[in-house]
């Protein structure tokens, strides 16, 4: 099964209050989940929404699903594919060793309008802060 899985981040200020959107589509099916984070700036509460969306995608794929990750966040798709950041490695790391357990995985930047539904999601929990 091929699971696309969207996801974005909303921060309020350079380093404030943060939440984060993921939206999981698989079998013609789509599934919302949003969440607050703690208060970071905007890169870092981007990798904290790649982390919310894997950690919403678990329960759902099995290793030999194939999972495509979209985002507009150029520093998280840059970040793991290259398995390097400079400010970022714990996160990269992290990520990567979730991304480990499925046998196919594709990483797609896309423009922000494509990603508007993972971005409203991400302000709806933002406004609840």
């Amino acid at each position: 099964m091929i699971y696309h899985i969207y996801f974005d981040a909303a921060t309020r200020g350079q380093n404030g209050p943060s939440a984060a959107g993921a939206i999981i589509i698989a079998n013609h099916s789509q599934t919302p989940f949003k969440t607050t984070l703690s208060t970071m700036s905007n890169h870092a509460a981007e990798f904290a929404a790649a982390r919310f969306a894997l950690a919403c995608v678990a329960p759902l794929a099995n290793q030999n699903d194939t999972l495509m990750l979209h985002s507009d966040s150029k520093i998280v798709i840059d970040s793991l594919t290259k398995g390097y950041a400079k400010h970022f490695m714990a996160e990269v790391t992290d990520i990567n060793q979730q991304l480990d357990h499925y046998r196919n995985v594709i990483l797609e930047w896309i423009p922000e309008k494509q990603n508007q539904g993972a971005h409203q999601l991400a302000n709806q929990a933002l406004a609840t802060i």
